[in-house]
């Protein structure tokens, strides 16, 4: 998908979710309206009236209901298809979750997300920053779950870009609200990112303990990246000994060398780490 492309799709997006808050107005008003002139008919007509208004409200809820499960069902499929690495099957998913007519905003925003999601997979940064942004101008607060992915993933994409400080502001607000184990989970390797990237080694090593019980529960890689991002840390504010046991931990996670063609600041303490390996004598490496 080319940025045209994009742009286009996000101002269509726009444009649905505005289409969607005036029809839900304007279906409760029409609603209300017909209760109020059948309560006013003299009996019996009103009862029948009465009636057919209810029976039509349960009708269009019913079929609204049907058109926002259809919407979820797609989100859903392009989801597991993300996450196993179909990533062109699962734009073909989120398009159809996106162009469907449907008065449910909720599906749309985060089939919207997950477009984020699969342009960060597939390291198209600026278009993740873009479509985070135009996600971000909604008022998200019944959404927390996409709130937060969305920022995470502006943030994330940001640091990749090295704008630093938009990346802090991106996450700035994570900061005010209550969050979940799992979301300090996937705060934490963008949070140490940052620090580290904006020469802050001193907030980084703050709560160590804590932020190390929290890599434990990570992934593999992650765990791999966490530790190794608090060794750089270590190795900055010359604390030697933490710096050694972080290190160590880091290695038995992930390959490093990997780590540091991805995430080049840890450049520093995989060199390092090497040079201690290579000094091991022969049967200790």
């Amino acid at each position: 998908m080319s940025s045209d492309d994009l742009n286009i799709m996000l101002r269509s997006f726009r444009r649905r979710l505005a289409v969607i808050r005036v029809l839900r107005i304007a279906l409760i008003v029409l609603f209300l309206l017909a209760f109020i002139w059948a309560d006013q008919l003299d009996e019996p007509d009103d009862k029948h009236m009465m009636f057919l208004v209810f029976a039509a409200a349960v009708l269009t809820w019913i079929l609204l209901v049907i058109g926002s499960t259809q919407t979820g069902r797609e989100v859903q499929t392009a989801s597991v298809l993300l996450n196993i690495g179909k990533l062109d099957d699962a734009e073909v998913w989120l398009h159809k979750a996106m162009g469907r007519f449907s008065l449910s905003a909720r599906g749309k925003v985060i089939a919207c997300q997950q477009l984020a999601a699969l342009f960060m997979r597939r390291e198209q940064y600026a278009e993740v920053v873009l479509i985070c942004r135009t996600l971000l101008r909604r008022r998200l607060c019944r959404l927390h779950s996409v709130w937060i992915n969305t920022r995470l993933l502006l943030a994330d994409s940001l640091l990749y870009m090295d704008r630093v400080y938009e990346a802090y502001q991106a996450v700035r607000p994570m900061y005010d609200v209550p969050l979940t184990l799992a979301d300090r989970m996937k705060l934490l390797p963008i949070q140490l990112r940052y620090e580290l990237a904006a020469d802050q080694a001193a907030s980084a090593v703050v709560a160590l303990k804590e932020k190390i019980e929290i890599a434990e529960l990570l992934d593999a890689p992650r765990a791999a990246l966490v530790h190794a991002l608090l060794a750089e840390a270590c190795r900055r504010r010359n604390m030697r000994p933490q710096y050694n046991f972080l290190i160590e931990r880091a290695r038995l996670y992930y390959d490093l060398d990997k780590l540091a063609e991805r995430y080049p600041i840890l450049t520093p303490v995989v060199a390092d780490t090497n040079t201690i390996v290579s000094d091991l004598p022969e049967g200790h490496a």
